[in-house]
């Protein structure tokens, strides 16, 4: 999906949420943010190696997320206990999700440190004088720390944003460092990566949700055993979503957990 769909797609999400969605617009035009993005990329593709964490992995995770959500159809546990309404939550999920990588500008080894570090100041300024900014601002970045799957998320908001990054595992993510990256190497890595065709979260039969992965051949198992699952399984969100693999040429389905 290209960036002007990946914003189309986000807005309709968003259109019951009037507020969320002018944070969305406002979050996604600051200047620190976007810099920090540009500068994570850089150091994860073309120094690294690794694939892309930059403003359109970003975006993707916010899309996934929200459909996430609204697939789930659990009260989030910040409305339950009477401490921000929906919309509010939708701001945590939006903020969280754009900025969860901003850490890799400083160090891939715990970014997620760093990016809550660097994303409290732009949050509280997106925010601007939002009543409830303190419990936004909270609650965002524990899903930023939360989101490799190495801190346990005390919330059904703060876990999906780990599930929803864990869904960016498409080839065209993968094929970004094998143009830029002279360190990539031939690898099961590498060849799982590229072997995912499709990524698809929708309504599920045993459970609320359903992510769909569809591959080219089975070495893309090892992607989403490697990605994907361990963030679901130390999201909490383990009983409501399910993962599924698929062959594309039919041959063999696989349900992950």
């Amino acid at each position: 999906m290209d960036e002007k769909k990946l914003d189309k797609a986000i807005v309709k999400k968003l259109r019951k949420f009037p507020s969320a969605l002018r944070i969305f617009k406002k979050v996604i035009k600051d200047k620190e943010a976007l810099s920090f993005l540009e500068l994570s990329n850089t150091i994860s593709i073309k120094r690294l190696g690794y694939n892309d964490h930059g403003r359109i992995h970003s975006k993707i995770v916010i899309n996934s997320a929200l459909k996430i959500y609204k697939l789930l159809g659990v009260k989030p546990n910040l409305v339950r206990e009477e401490l921000a309404t929906e919309e509010e939550v939708m701001i945590i999920v939006v903020l969280a999700a754009f900025l969860h990588d901003i850490g890799m500008c400083v160090n891939r080894d715990d970014h997620e440190k760093w990016g809550v570090i660097l994303a409290k100041p732009i949050m509280e300024r997106v925010l601007g004088e939002h009543k409830n900014k303190s419990v936004i601002v909270g609650a965002a970045c524990e899903a930023i720390l939360c989101h490799m799957g190495r801190y346990k998320p005390t919330s059904l908001e703060t876990g999906i944003i780990s599930v929803a990054d864990g869904t960016d595992m498409t080839a065209g993510r993968a094929r970004i460092t094998h143009y830029y990256s002279k360190k990539n190497k031939k690898s099961i890595h590498s060849y799982s990566a590229l072997s995912i065709k499709n990524v698809e979260v929708k309504k599920g039969v045993d459970a609320p949700a359903l992510i769909e992965v569809l591959m080219t051949n089975p070495s893309g198992i090892f992607q989403v055993e490697e990605i994907l699952m361990p963030k679901l399984r130390n999201s909490g969100l383990k009983k409501l979503i399910n993962v599924k693999a698929v062959i594309e040429d039919g041959s063999e389905e696989v349900m992950m957990n």
